[in-house]
């Protein structure tokens, strides 16, 4: 039989017989081409194939020939001892000289992957000078690429690099076009982390191109991941993140490489500060039983280990950053071990144990001899850090401005402020504010931007600290500026690209089953009687990390951020121990610290929800906390003259008008995301009235209250499920939009707050990019006035997804709202709204109509009123 039929007959799953083989002349020799062919092209082919590797092993013509092939299968499957094997008694079995080196040239990589570095190294040195030697300068560069890939299992960088450069030249000259490719993707990763990262990206595009021309799609799309990781580590996150969504769709038939494309998602979610997102990714690849590289393997648990420190975590962090430690120990990789161990330090030191600073100190001494800038330069701030010399974020900052590591830089100036004198921190925290702002311009999609500050808050904190301890008229220009700059930036973007965005058939169908993973994780939630609130999931970083990763290129044009404060914002800000209130030239301190609030907001939680155990609960308790509260976050400040107010961290969740009530305070107050947003009243003729009515059989009072809204908008358009609603919203011109449903606030996961109807939910993270233009919105659901501070200077939820489309005013409950008072407070509300009575007013009047039918603040005290901006 033809041996080019039979592999045919293997690669289409058919049966193969030890008498079907023998005696065939060329198939060990054909099986053998078409292993090498299907390694840069099809892994999954290539798995299928090697079923059959065993038989043409025992029944071949050639032995050596299938031995190799085995060494290529079983390189695929990740199984690197026996890979490595099968090279070698490939050469020992080969008759031919040359082929006697050849045939070991994978056993070179196949050791380095299975940890065995100094053998990898010692045989690839060994083949390379027997090829040389034989006048093979082709061949000999063959074995520079597998040299110079195991010799980066070490971190040994220039060493690789100066083996590596000039190969892909040779190679191309001696026709190996596709090993060529391959050598500029080896060239890419040397300067990854031990060169110019530049260089890194270049030759992985020319390697990408290359392969791509070869028409080697599996080759192109590792050397497209390079460049992508490339970018993460220059600072252009969201175009790592872009290119590597794409890549790992292709890679579903190859484990290995999709294993190392997660491993680069969960980077990139980090360095994004999508922490739980990041660790999903990780935790993927460890429980996906693909056979990983030790290095690999070292490498998921290092950035777990990080992530879960980032989240707070350091006792979890901990085991994770000692098990990558020992992983990079064990192979002789001092760059990553240095890099280990300085987390190791940190999450020591957040824990309180002895010994952080030794470690982060021996960490630096063993990055400095691997010879990695990166890991010199991330090693130094560690010791920074942890109270140790502040003459080593020298050597890191010469590091970061010679290898372009920019997302490093923030952290060198903040360090250099806290240790600096009170006089001389100024100009440290300038820097390092702007060394944040120009790393943020890198960023441009939702996700990216909301999350760009989280692990940024205590030095933004720090800095207007000092700005406000002993204030000036210019400190407190200063510090305005700060809060300008650095809050809810990614609103203000939203708003000023707010456009329709069109997604693909299939892009829709994604998210639509995304949609139906998120409501098939909660059982029960149909809600509570007369409470518009449905349970809050757990465990939703997996679909969530998804989401973002499915909608990432939705948006993601940059715009410059605008938007000065206005006169009548007070601004609040919290340090570490104290409240600030800036306000005009003046500056307040607040007579409560934070730690102190937090304890009172639960203790006020516990008063104002005592209706709904007893529906006649004495309102007297509930409305001296409110009073207590009132008297020490507003009293001191709030004037007549101040219309909005800018919270921060804690204060996101004061209930402030009803404390501002509590106190005997007539404001009309409204709180805005940023200190330039400012509430204008809503044009009741422009666009259409619009009702989103969920009716769900717990609330008995929904549709009373949905024909009170029709009585005062005849022609609203009414949409009773998800769907409608969805598509209602898509670029519509809304003049009032009603919501009657039931709400979770997800304080985690805040773009998944959803609005529920009876066929699934609305999320927050859809209505923000819907296109739809509102006038106003009043939410009238459990939470729905809630913003998650997860993210401090971007809080998310649903308020902030209707004010990224454009609305003046949002109104939304500060708590679980009660279903017969939702009716008489927007019933009221309406009335007086389209009687020119103003938003503020027509709220006031609701809330007082409220509440002379029920005293207890539970049912009148819950709306609040965000004031937006429509440019």
């Amino acid at each position: 039989m033809n041996p080019s039929t039979l592999i045919e007959r293997m690669e289409a799953g058919g049966t193969l017989t030890p008498t079907s083989c023998r005696g065939v002349a060329g198939l060990s020799r054909a099986y053998l081409d078409r292993a090498v062919s299907l390694f840069v092209a099809d892994h999954a082919a290539l798995q299928r194939l090697g079923k059959h590797a065993r038989t043409v092993l025992r029944h071949g013509d050639d032995r050596a020939c299938a031995l190799r092939a085995i060494g290529i299968v079983e390189r695929v499957r990740g199984r690197w001892n026996a890979s490595a094997e099968a090279f070698c008694l490939a050469g020992q079995a080969a008759k031919d000289p040359l082929e006697r080196l050849t045939f070991q040239t994978g056993a070179v990589d196949s050791l380095a992957r299975a940890g065995r570095v100094e053998e990898a190294v010692a045989l690839g040195q060994e083949l390379r000078r027997g090829l040389e030697a034989m006048g093979q300068p082709g061949l000999a560069a063959r074995i520079r690429l597998n040299l110079g890939y195991a010799l980066m299992h070490q971190d040994r960088y220039e060493e690789a690099w100066k083996t590596l450069e000039g190969a892909a030249e040779t190679l191309t000259e001696h026709g190996f076009l596709s090993e060529a490719a391959s050598a500029r993707l080896a060239l890419s990763v040397s300067h990854l982390y031990g060169g110019q990262l530049n260089r890194a990206r270049e030759e992985a595009e020319a390697a990408a191109a290359l392969a791509e021309s070869l028409e080697l799609e599996y080759l192109a799309d590792v050397a497209r991941g390079n460049a992508a990781y490339a970018n993460l580590l220059t600072g252009d996150v969201d175009l790592a993140l872009r290119g590597l969504v794409e890549i790992r769709e292709r890679q579903q038939g190859a484990p290995i490489d999709l294993a190392r494309t997660l491993e680069y998602l969960g980077d990139v979610h980090a360095a994004l500060n999508l922490w739980s997102e990041a660790a999903d990714a990780y935790r993927e690849v460890l429980a996906s039983g693909t056979n990983v590289t030790p290095l690999h393997r070292a490498h998921v648990q290092l950035g777990l280990g990080q992530v879960l420190l980032a989240m707070g975590r350091p006792a979890e962090a901990l085991p994770e950053l000692t098990r990558a430690s020992q992983g990079y120990r064990r192979i002789g990789n001092l760059a990553w071990q240095a890099t280990a161990e300085a987390a190791r330090a940190e999450a020591m030191g957040a824990l309180a144990r002895r010994g952080a600073l030794s470690r982060a100190l021996d960490a630096l001494e063993v990055a400095r001899n691997s010879g990695s800038p990166l890991a010199r330069a991330s090693a130094a701030i560690t010791v920074a850090r942890l109270g140790g010399p502040i003459e080593v974020l020298d050597e890191a900052e010469q590091i970061v401005d010679a290898y372009g590591y920019g997302r490093l830089a923030w952290r060198i100036h903040a360090l250099r402020a806290d240790a600096s004198s009170s006089r001389g921190r100024a100009p440290h925290y300038r820097r390092m504010l702007e060394a944040m702002l120009t790393d943020r311009a890198r960023t441009s999609s939702l996700a990216s931007r909301t999350s760009f500050l989280r692990d940024k808050n205590d030095a933004l904190r720090g800095y207007l600290d000092h700005l406000l301890t002993k204030p000036t008229a210019a400190s407190i220009r200063e510090a305005v500026s700060v809060v300008e700059r650095s809050r809810s930036v990614a609103l203000l973007d939203e708003l000023l690209l707010a456009r329709t965005v069109d997604l693909s058939d299939e892009a829709s169908e994604r998210l639509r089953e995304l949609r139906g993973e998120l409501g098939n994780e909660d059982p029960g939630t149909t809600g509570t009687a007369q409470r518009r609130r449905s349970g809050d999931p757990q465990n939703l970083a997996k679909i969530q990390r998804r989401w973002i990763e499915a909608t990432h290129s939705l948006i993601h044009d940059a715009a410059p951020s605008g938007g000065a404060a206005r006169e009548d914002t007070a601004i609040l800000v919290e340090t570490a121990n104290t409240f600030r209130v800036v306000f005009g030239d003046q500056v307040v301190t607040l007579p409560i610290e934070p730690k102190a609030l937090e304890a009172d907001m639960e203790w006020l939680a516990y008063d104002l929800l005592g209706p709904m155990a007893s529906r006649e609960m004495d309102a007297a308790p509930a409305m001296e906390a409110l009073r207590e509260m009132g008297e020490r976050v507003l009293r001191p400040w709030l004037t007549s003259s101040v219309g909005g107010v800018c919270p921060d961290g804690r204060l996101w969740r004061v209930p402030w008008l009803a404390c501002a009530d509590a106190i005997g305070l007539t404001a009309d107050l409204e709180i805005r995301l940023h200190p330039g947003l400012r509430g204008t009243e809503p044009e009741l003729e422009s666009g259409r009235p619009m009702l989103w009515l969920a009716e769900h059989p717990d609330l008995p009072n929904a549709p009373c209250e949905a024909q009170a809204f029709l009585r005062t908008f005849p022609h609203a358009r009414v949409c009773r499920s998800a769907s409608e609603a969805r598509e209602a919203m898509r670029g519509a011109e809304v003049s009032v939009l009603h919501v009657i449903a039931h709400a979770r606030h997800r304080w985690a996961n805040p773009m998944f707050s959803s609005l529920e109807f009876p066929d699934g939910p609305v999320l927050a993270a859809e209505v923000g990019r819907s296109g739809m233009r509102a006038s106003i919105v009043t939410l009238s659901a459990c939470d729905t006035g809630k913003l998650s501070d997860v993210n401090q200077q971007e809080p998310e939820g649903l308020v902030r997804a209707f004010l990224a489309c454009g609305a003046r005013y949002v109104v939304g409950s500060a708590w679980p709202l009660d279903d017969e008072a939702a009716g008489i407070l927007y019933a009221t509300f309406y009335h007086n709204l389209v009687n020119q009575s103003g938003t503020h007013a027509s709220l006031r009047t609701a809330r007082e109509a409220a509440r002379r039918w029920k005293a207890h603040p539970y049912f009148w005290a819950s709306p609040i009123l965000y004031g937006g901006y429509r440019p």
